[in-house]
Formats: C-alpha cells, structure tokens, sequence
C-alpha cells in the first residue's frame, strides 16, 4: 500500500487529511482522504483509501477487480457531503461485492448537495487525469483500477439507462460541460 500512496500523491498531490468513520462514529473498512490537488487549479480531489483490499466482482465479466473511488472538486466548495457520498457508494460496492464499471449510474438519491440538482453518480474513467492514473499496476496482484465518481441529474441519469452510457459519453465530448462545476447545467 505504501507505493500506491506514493502514486496517489504523485498524482493529486500530498493527502491533507481523511476519515476513517461515518457519522455515527462507526469505523469503516476504508479511509476517506482529500489531497492537496485535482487535475487542474482550483480543484481538490477525494479518494477512498483501503477499498482496494477487497476484490470485487465485475457484473458483467466476473472478474475480480481491485478499485479505488476518485471524486474531484473545486477548492472553494469545501467538503460538504463528499466523504459521506464516498462512504456510501464504497460500502455498497462491499456489501453487494460488485465493482463499479465505466457507465454505471448510482442513484438517483435525491439531492446529493444543497442547491444543486444532482441526484446520482457517474462512473468513468478519470480522464481530467493523465493516463497513466488510471491504474496502478501491482507485481504479482491486479491492478488497482481509479474509479472517478461526479454528480449527474435526474435526466442525466433517466438518459443513461434508456439510451447507453456511450450516448451519454458523446454528449459530454460534443457539450464539454464543466464535470467539476456542481451548479453546471443538465445536458439533456
């Protein structure tokens, strides 16, 4: 674990701090953590930490897969409800032992922030990263695959599942909405 945060911080710079229990008090399986850095000025992001221990299971393939949350921010929006959301969405992965895949939709959960619309999660790949973040190769293990979480709407998510989350992924390359920004517009 110890070169993974290494890699981690490489990329997102120095962890600032995290939790390791939920609102109650309870310890988890995992850590929350923030570092000092996002993909680009202005931006922090939020990991799970530990998550990565257990190998879930792929729905679709069976595979097992090693994985670890990702979840970017602006600085100035502070931390709000983004540990809890990130408790949440790896404690559900655990308990069903299901890996989140590219295109899966969490949710919709009802508003994820004040005065924001979204309601679920957007699984992707961290393409605001290089490359090379996306996975963490490991000698003799799987690779720890980086998972990126970011709020969608309602519709956003209605769309996804009537249509495919490659439809969606065409949307946001033709619109290039600001993923980052938690007041941006729906793209439906």
């Amino acid at each position: 674990m110890h070169n993974y945060i290494e890699f981690l911080e490489g990329h997102l710079g120095e962890i600032e701090y995290g939790w390791d229990k939920d609102s109650e008090g309870n310890k988890l399986p995992f850590q929350i953590v923030k570092y000092k850095k996002g993909p680009f000025a202005g931006t922090v992001t939020y990991s799970t930490l530990g998550l990565s221990k257990q190998n879930l299971v792929s729905p679709i393939s069976k595979k097992e897969i090693r994985q670890e949350l990702i979840f970017v921010s602006y600085a100035n929006f502070g931390d709000k409800n983004i540990p809890g959301i990130l408790q949440h969405v790896g404690l559900q992965a655990i308990n069903n032992n299901v890996a989140y895949l590219r295109g899966d939709v969490i949710g919709p959960y009802g508003k994820l922030f004040e005065h924001s619309s979204f309601e679920a999660l957007y699984a992707s790949i961290p393409v605001y990263f290089p490359e090379t973040f996306q996975a963490f190769k490991v000698d003799g293990d799987l690779p720890i695959i980086q998972t990126w979480l970011f709020p969608i709407t309602f519709d956003e998510a209605k769309f996804i599942k009537e249509n495919g989350w490659d439809d969606f992924e065409n949307r946001l390359v033709e619109l290039d909405p600001d993923l980052v920004d938690f007041k941006r517009q729906n793209i439906i």
